[in-house]
């Protein structure tokens, strides 16, 4: 009903928000409320300016830019609220509030250029478009939270902003950031932050990680560049004649076109050695982020932006066949006990196995599946084995579809209690228990990994030597030990 009203007093009428009391009462009103609440009168907002009203191009550009700066404090929140929890049905909601929040954001930027007055003022034109590619960077990462790439409206628009500022010979020009601080940015950083938000792989990696190739990519953007000559290694490159999203060759254009530009990371490797050579402080320098999710995103990037970049070690062989997937390490070994009184439906495809993995793809998004670092169990036909493994590449179409590539962890995985003598526990052993020999076991996170610890696998008892935690993620640690 609230919606209604604000778009009915907005039709065919001066729009509410040109008075200075209604203007005051409402940005105050959004300060003062949580940021669920603040979004979403925000967005209400946002999307009255696409109805009739008698607004200016002037007095319009005005009022989205002061929305745009009352809701930075609530996106932040949002984001971390989100983080905090995941898998919460809240964090869901922060997510899809940000979301919705950097659509109409992006629409309220395109209706501002659209509208604008041929005479307007340069550095005011200049501003706007720099706000716009920063609309398109929010948006893609609130995107990248689900696993989904950036609208192609959204590229196009802040391609035609990148394109404008190069054509008006205003794209190095320093732009205030925010009202009331002195950062400045331009219109090239701001776009090549984009592109190397797309070339960072983010499809590989969970959530807070995301968050943290960001903030990473916001401390290098003054040394990574666009340029008109590709590098070395797989460059991904845009092309500003048709606009479409950055896309990677894997073999260089011999005669590269004159409107393709390449992003080259080079000159942030330097800066990201050291970052990774830091690895115990690295979380303080981006307010105060946890050092290790920090540490993987800088290695993640030193991966993935080297002059060779990572290569796939085995072929991959097209297959078909319906699959069920659990999550849950409880579950999983109730399912591969036999204990379980239920199994998951084959609501999933099977599109390709290789040697150490295999991908499935979903007719919708499983937020249980569907991030990366879950572990997963794999169950392919009638009578065959349950297969372990734990999921390494997330991709969701334009209808919502799912991909999903899963590296294989135990081929024959069995259950194991697990005994240091001052209490037991369940877990799950991956490799063949042969004594002399090294065997990995997942277990609850916080488990003892090391000393002596008892192995009871079906009728029989081994003694294993703990090892340390080889990996870890929502709800289990990969331990690694030593059969005596």
């Amino acid at each position: 009903m609230a919606i209604v009203m604000v778009l009915g007093s907005v039709a065919g009428s001066v729009h509410p928000l040109l008075e200075a009391e209604s203007l005051n009462e409402v940005l105050g009103g959004i300060a003062a409320s949580a940021a669920p609440a603040a979004l979403v009168e925000l967005i209400r907002w946002l999307d009255s300016f696409h109805y009739e009203a008698q607004l200016s191009p002037a007095e319009l550009a005005r009022l989205v830019v002061l929305l745009d700066e009352a809701a930075q404090p609530h996106l932040r929140q949002a984001a971390s609220l989100y983080l905090s929890n995941v898998l919460g049905s809240r964090s869901i909601r922060y997510k899809v509030l940000g979301q919705d929040f950097y659509a109409s954001l992006g629409r309220a930027y395109a209706l501002v250029l659209a509208s604008r007055p041929e005479g307007i003022e340069p550095d005011a034109q200049l501003a706007l478009l720099l706000r716009s590619v920063r609309c398109a960077n929010g948006e893609m990462k609130w995107a990248a939270f689900d696993y989904q790439d950036l609208p192609a409206e959204s590229w196009r628009r802040a391609g035609e902003a990148y394109r404008e500022a190069c054509e008006l010979e205003r794209l190095d020009s320093p732009v205030l950031v925010r009202e009331g601080r002195e950062t400045r940015s331009t219109v090239r950083r701001e776009f090549v932050r984009l592109v190397a938000m797309k070339s960072a792989s983010l499809d590989q990696l969970a959530p807070e990680r995301i968050e943290a190739i960001d903030k990473l990519v916001c401390h290098l953007q003054h040394v990574l560049e666009l340029r008109q000559q590709p590098g070395k290694g797989q460059p991904f490159a845009v092309d500003l004649e048709t606009l479409a999203p950055p896309r990677r060759y894997a073999v260089q254009p011999a005669e590269p076109s004159v409107a393709m530009r390449y992003f080259d990371p080079a000159n942030a490797m330097p800066a990201l050695s050291e970052l990774g050579r830091d690895a115990g402080g690295v979380g303080s320098r981006f307010d105060g982020m946890n050092s290790s999710t920090v540490a993987g995103a800088v290695r993640h990037l030193l991966r993935h932006w080297g002059a060779q970049p990572p290569t796939r070690r085995f072929r991959r062989h097209p297959v078909g066949g319906a699959l069920s997937l659990a999550t849950g390490l409880g579950f999983i070994r109730s399912l591969i006990s036999g204990d379980a009184l239920l199994r998951p439906a084959a609501a999933w495809t099977l599109r390709d196995a290789s040697r150490n993995g295999f991908g499935v793809q979903g007719a919708m998004m499983d937020p249980e599946v569907c991030r990366v670092g879950n572990l997963v169990a794999a169950h392919l036909g009638e009578n065959g084995r349950w297969v372990l493994g734990l999921v390494r590449r997330v991709r969701i179409d334009g209808k919502g579809r799912a991909a999903v590539g899963v590296q294989r962890l135990a081929d024959d995985p069995r259950p194991v209690i697990l005994d240091d003598g001052g209490r037991s526990w369940n877990g799950i052993l991956c490799d063949p228990p042969i004594r002399g020999r090294a065997v990995r076991i997942v277990c609850e996170p916080g488990a003892a990994s090391g000393g002596a610890i008892f192995l009871k696998v079906g009728d029989r008892t081994l003694k294993m030597q703990g090892g340390p935690v080889l990996s870890a993620g929502l709800g289990y640690q990969v331990m690694g030990g030593q059969l005596l």
